[in-house]
């Protein structure tokens, strides 16, 4: 009896996994499928997608490959990251004749060796891999059958991106699956719904281009680039309120802002960016500090910014839409370092204060300050 495990977190399942899988199928002819989705894979963050939902999309795509196919909630059960040595031994406690084949892409065979009992994989399973271009499956020391051909170069977390930053499911996505995807409203379409129902045309379009240059300017500086779109889409959620709400806003849920009166008094627009860290906290849910200080902090700036929130300071104010002038000076400045990048933005945002007779906040005279005696 031949069985073939696919496991992954299929977050979301796409036409690589497809292929990849019906491949396997064709050249193994397995008498058995399994399919696991995982709960936390060991070389992944724990997924933000409910493990129903990424269990119904694969089921949607892989039962029709097979007519035996089981979807297995054994990794989900246990609630934390399972090894593939775990769900190994669990098929071959089921199957103890049987022959097992595991399916992978050739970027996880570089790793195998380095998995958790490999020898006990080795030992017990057979490795199906298939080729993505960029990779080499080349000569392995262990029980190994490569696939013919190549397979597409698709990865779930690009293709989270892209609907993070354009509010809609690419192509790599079969139809049955953007359907799931779009009646969750998955991977921050709730947030994209909220902010065109909330923000002004203008204000959501400026949203979405901070978050494609901040997740442009996180891959150079090897931040997250899902964070840093996360926190791009958020960063002006507070300016969903007037002004006077704001003000309101703020008194109201307590919030803890420096200058808090000054700002309120002079000016009140500027209460925006700790309220747009509040409402993605409660509204949205994000715990993460890092995404939520970038958002309290991209205005005003604050003593000790991070790279990651120089990184959202600097992509509000170089984003399509802002002056041609100030994107070119910005930009120019940051193939110099990220702070000379910051410098530029700082300066941009503090010359059309000071030209349009604006009050100058005390945070963002110290930030300037302190950017400006670094390069002495």
């Amino acid at each position: 009896m031949k069985i073939l495990i696919y496991g992954g977190t299929f977050d979301p399942v796409h036409k690589g996994h497809i292929k990849l899988f019906s491949a396997a199928i064709k050249e193994i002819m397995p008498d058995l499928c399994y399919v696991f989705v995982a709960y936390n894979s060991p070389y992944k963050e724990v997924s933000q997608t409910p493990y129903n939902l990424r269990k119904k999309m694969a089921q949607k795509v892989f039962e029709p490959l097979h007519k035996k196919i089981i979807f297995d909630d054994f990794e989900n059960k246990k609630h934390r990251k399972v090894y593939t040595c775990e769900t190994l031994k669990y098929v071959k406690q089921k199957y103890p004749k049987a022959e097992i084949f595991i399916l992978v892409g050739t970027d996880c065979a570089a790793t195998l060796a380095h998995w958790k009992n490999a020898e006990y994989n080795f030992e017990n399973a057979t490795f199906v891999i298939g080729s993505r271009p960029g990779f080499k499956a080349g000569k392995q020391k262990f029980s190994a059958h490569i696939l013919k051909g190549t397979f597409p170069k698709i990865s779930s977390s690009a293709l989270r991106l892209q609907i993070m930053l354009n509010g809609k499911t690419p192509k790599a996505i079969l139809p049955e699956v953007a359907k799931i995807i779009n009646e969750n409203s998955l991977y921050t379409l709730n947030i994209h719904n909220w902010l065109k129902e909330h923000l002004k045309v203008p204000r959501f379009n400026h949203v979405l281009a901070v978050a494609k240059e901040a997740a442009q300017l996180a891959q150079i500086y090897n931040i997250d680039t899902e964070k840093a779109a996360l926190a791009g889409l958020l960063h002006d959620a507070g300016k969903s309120l007037t002004k006077d709400q704001m003000a309101t806003y703020a008194k109201k849920h307590k919030l803890k802002i420096e200058d808090f009166n000054e700002l309120v008094k002079y000016a009140p627009a500027l209460l925006h960016a700790d309220i747009s860290a509040h409402i993605a906290k409660k509204q949205f849910n994000v715990k993460d500090e890092e995404i939520l200080n970038s958002i309290a902090r991209h205005t005003l700036g604050a003593q000790n910014m991070s790279t990651f929130d120089k990184i959202l300071m600097i992509s509000d104010m170089c984003a399509k839409g802002r002056r041609p002038q100030d994107i070119k000076l910005i930009k120019t400045a940051l193939k110099k370092s990220l702070d000379e990048g910051l410098l530029a933005a700082e300066k941009v945002k503090i010359t059309y204060t000071v030209k349009t007779n604006k009050w100058l906040a005390p945070q963002g005279i110290m930030l300037w300050n302190k950017t400006v005696s670094k390069k002495k």
